[in-house]
């Protein structure tokens, strides 16, 4: 198998050193962008808490960021977005993770919040109160994710002694017993040198960082922690079933099974099992479930939080289709134990999780982590020995792994169903004479690789260089834009067009999505099957998606299988067949997509809205469609839309990677030579209507979720930067909302504003979840915050911490090439390459003056429109 460069790290460019107290620290130079990442790594989660104190390693997550003597509460992260960096922390079983990224010339400061946050958290009784209220909004929140609930109660099903059964996140009458001194005396025995791990990864002088690491860390004092080691599982339990019902719109089914821990030699077989199983388009279970249109989605994982692991596969599925798509996943996995994968299943496989590996080195933050992760489990460059293990696991070896660990007798099966919906089964033998002993079959056949286009196309011709970016046309006209990114391991490629969703008749909407998702189904030339395989042999699987004003397809794979990739995009983009028999597979599918929106309780709402806020307008239906017109789509359409939207559209082809810019424009040119572009068909006006209104409607669920919408500045409008500007002064840690209505309040855990740049309209949201019976306070309060945005200048401090935030995490969002690529193609589309370089100027320009003028014209009271998915008051 050939093998791209950048699949492991340098071992010359890592820098390990142990203090004397005790602390690891690993510093790795990556001068390739101007962005670093702290990452401290705690050996202390959910594992390490004994029943009474169930869910206190993330309760002290959140206090991390509550005050130390010399910073106060929420100084933490508006002195990290004063660097123009963001930070974030996350609590799981075996670890609590705090992690910054930020431009390099940062890195002091935000190492320095990073340790007083570490080593000073005051941990005030105060405060505490208030925290512990808004982590039972989380809890709440996480209540109402019918995914979440799922798998955690097939983790309580499988374990009946380790600490794995408990719901992690801890219950509300135990959070609420949590005082101070349980906090303290868990912060002072695990938050010590010697169990933490701190890496440092980015454009930084390895010397000078250590430096920096001794003159904080290398005072504070060394010493063990004591381990509340939880009991172990003695035996294997027997078969276990159990069926939960709620306000939920589909059905979701997890089967699972205990597994060992990382560092057991079956571990990464499982985890290629995993991949055979159900990672892309060819995998056993999107065929046998997918595609048979008995489930929307379905996936496999082995997740293995250091000493155990648990391999599950997680369905979400209509309930008429429940039984019969968990057979069918049933019998895939029985397949595998009686009979050995094919070699192609194995490469492909293998080929997907390489991709996966490069993609985590691209950025900072996944290095930091990486490097984290796997010396906490006994030295970093364990990661490439687990690599090496995976990627050389034969099918015969799989085929043991899924035989000794995935034993129908050990399995644990959890459905979770509409409250209205007939139940699946009765009992565990019920369940287990349900999933019948049947083995089930996938054809795979020995796929061959995408050969370039036979046909000749004219060179292209080199238009310009600007920003960055060469501009080239094909003998047709298409315009291909190449920007090439130095030492990029992976290549991104796009084809992308003007229109789509905004330009669709009013009964037809979910047209161009749904075209989106046929092109992938079989062209002139190739089935769905050989798409997909001959996708993911090189790395990576052809993609397509719809917004609002723009579609398109993309591929990102290893750059050395770059000319394969773009023959396989072209000839999806190009020329696809839309057969029926995938046709009513994907109206149904998208049909109970549609369903499933209803139990997301983020989007949902925004939702609600934006239909109040663009009746009989594109822009307030969703792109998606409705069930209504998804249900009017057939082939004749959608071949008519392909016509006049593909073949004669507005197009662009954008190339982001390390590539020769003439060759990859010669390829991507001669692939692409059945485009004729056109100019994009007008559209029609999008005017706010319905000010004023409210869409809401009542769930049995744990929390109120509430959306206030405004109109907003439109892609083309200078204003746009101003309003960037006024989400992040509301928005996020250290933001308005976040310090008056989840600090000091503790009303919510979420709570957000953002702002969506349409080509023809913008909106203005703010968004919270909320315990039921504090609707009205919540609202209130987004409000008032609002007001003050229109009625008061923001600070000096304020505006100028807005936009160096801003301006950082753009410079940080320019190590993924998939970003680069969205940016570029973005101001193709709808405004000028000349933006790219422009943007920080853009931003600086901004006035506090100007940021009140723009919340004046657009946050007016009189303009709101709200969509309401109102709880169940306990």
């Amino acid at each position: 198998m050939d093998a791209p460069a950048g699949l492991t790290l340098d071992p010359a460019t890592v820098h390990r050193t142990v203090l004397p107290n005790g602390l690891t620290v690993l510093v790795r130079r990556d001068p390739s962008a101007p962005v670093v990442a702290i990452v401290t790594h705690v050996r202390a989660g959910y594992f390490d808490e004994s029943d009474d104190v169930v869910g206190i390693a993330h309760v002290l997550e959140h206090m991390y960021f509550k005050g130390t003597p010399s910073r106060g509460v929420g100084e933490i992260a508006r002195q990290t977005k004063a660097v123009g960096g963001y930070l974030n922390a996350g609590t799981i079983y075996d670890h609590t993770s705090y992690y910054t990224v930020l431009p390099s010339s940062g890195f002091v400061p935000g190492l320095d919040v990073q340790f007083d946050a570490y080593a000073n958290s005051l941990i005030d009784a105060g405060e505490l109160g208030r925290e512990i209220e808004v982590i039972i909004e989380e809890a709440r929140r996480k209540a109402d994710n019918p995914g979440a609930v799922t798998v955690e109660t097939l983790y309580e099903l499988l374990h009946d002694q380790h600490r794995m059964r408990r719901w992690r996140i801890g219950r509300e009458p135990g959070l609420r017993a949590l005082g101070q001194p349980d906090l303290l005396r868990f912060y002072r025995n695990y938050y010590r040198p010697s169990n933490t791990i701190l890496v440092i990864a980015g454009d930084v002088d390895p010397v000078t960082a250590i430096r920096e690491v001794e003159q904080r860390y290398g005072m504070l004092p060394a010493g063990e922690p004591v381990r509340d080691i939880g009991p172990a599982e003695t035996e294997r339990a027997p078969f276990r079933y159990r069926e939960l019902e709620g306000d939920v719109a589909q059905t979701q089914i997890a089967l699972g099974w205990r597994t060992p821990g990382t560092l057991d030699p079956d571990t990464p077989v499982l985890d290629l099992l995993a991949v055979v199983l159900g990672s892309g388009r060819a995998s056993r279970l999107y065929r046998a479930v997918r595609e048979r249109s008995l489930a929307q989605g379905i996936s496999a994982y082995d997740y293995t939080p250091t000493e155990l692991g648990v391999f599950v596969v997680h369905a979400e599925t209509r309930p008429e289709t429940a039984g019969e798509a968990a057979r069918a996943a049933w019998e895939q996995i029985a397949a595998l134990r009686e009979q050995a994968p094919a070699p192609i299943e194995i490469e492909r496989a293998q080929r997907l999780y390489e991709s996966r590996w490069l993609r985590r080195f691209e950025n900072m933050e996944g290095q930091a982590n990486y490097l984290a992760e796997w010396e906490a489990l006994g030295g970093w460059q364990r990661g490439e020995e687990y690599f090496d293990r995976l990627m050389s696991a034969t099918p015969a070896q799989v085929r043991d792994a899924a035989a000794r660990w995935l034993d129908p007798r050990h399995a644990s099966m959890v459905v979770y169903r509409p409250r209205d919906a007939a139940p699946l089964a009765g009992d565990s033998g019920a369940a287990r004479a349900l999933l019948g002993d049947g083995v089930g079959t996938v054809e795979m056949r020995a796929a061959s690789l995408p050969s370039p286009a036979s046909a000749v196309a004219g060179r292209p011709v080199l238009e310009r260089e600007e920003a960055g970016v060469r501009v080239y046309r094909s003998a047709a006209g298409v315009p291909i834009l190449v920007r090439r990114k130095p030492g990029a391991a992976i290549v991104h490629a796009g084809v992308y067009f003007l229109g789509g969703a905004s330009s669709e008749p009013a009964d037809r909407a979910g047209l161009t999505t749904m075209l989106a998702r046929m092109a992938v189904k079989g062209t002139s030339s190739r089935t769905a099957a050989q798409i997909a395989e001959e996708g993911e042999l090189l790395g990576g699987s052809v993609a397509g998606g719809a917004g609002a004003d723009s579609f398109g397809w993309s591929v990102s794979v290893p750059a050395h299988r770059f000319d394969a990739a773009v023959a396989l995009l072209a000839d999806v983009v190009q020329r696809p067949a839309i057969p029926e028999d995938a046709l009513a597979t994907e109206r149904a599918i998208a049909i109970a997509d549609v369903a499933s929106l209803r139990d997301d309780m983020s989007r949902y709402p925004v939702r609600l809205a934006t239909s109040a806020a663009y009746p009989g307008h594109p822009y307030g239906v969703p792109v998606s469609g409705t069930e209504a017109s998804l249900a009017q789509l057939d082939r004749m359409m959608l071949r008519t839309w392909h016509e006049a939207q593909v073949q004669r559209g507005a197009a662009v082809a954008a190339v982001v990677g390390d590539v020769d810019p003439d060759e990859a424009a010669q390829v991507m040119a001669r692939e692409l030579a059945a485009l004729q572009p056109a100019a994009a068909s007008s559209a029609a006006r999008a005017d706010w209507r319905a000010a004023g209104s409210r869409v809401e409607e009542s769930r049995d669920k744990k929390q109120t979720a509430l959306t206030l919408l405004y109109p907003g500045p439109a892609r083309d409008d200078d204003d746009r930067f101003a309003a960037q500007l006024l989400v992040g002064i509301a928005s996020g840690l250290g933001g308005r909302f976040f310090d008056e209505l989840r600090d000091k309040q503790s009303l919510c855990y979420t709570v957000q504003a953002f702002h969506a740049d349409r080509r023809l309209a913008g909106t203005f949201g703010a968004y919270i979840a909320t315990s039921p019976d504090k609707e009205d306070v919540a609202r209130e309060g987004l409000l008032r915050e609002i007001a003050r945005l229109r009625d008061e200048l923001v600070t000096h401090e304020e505006l100028t911490r807005a936009q160096t935030y801003a301006t950082g995490t753009h410079a940080i969002r320019q190590q993924s090439g998939a970003a680069v690529l969205g940016e570029v193609v973005d101001a193709w589309l709808f405004g000028r390459l000349d933006e790219l370089p422009a943007y920080e100027a853009r931003i600086r320009a901004v006035t506090r003056e100007r940021l009140r003028e723009v919340a004046l014209r657009y946050l007016a009271p009189e303009l709101r429109v709200e969509g309401i998915v109102r709880g169940k008051a306990v």
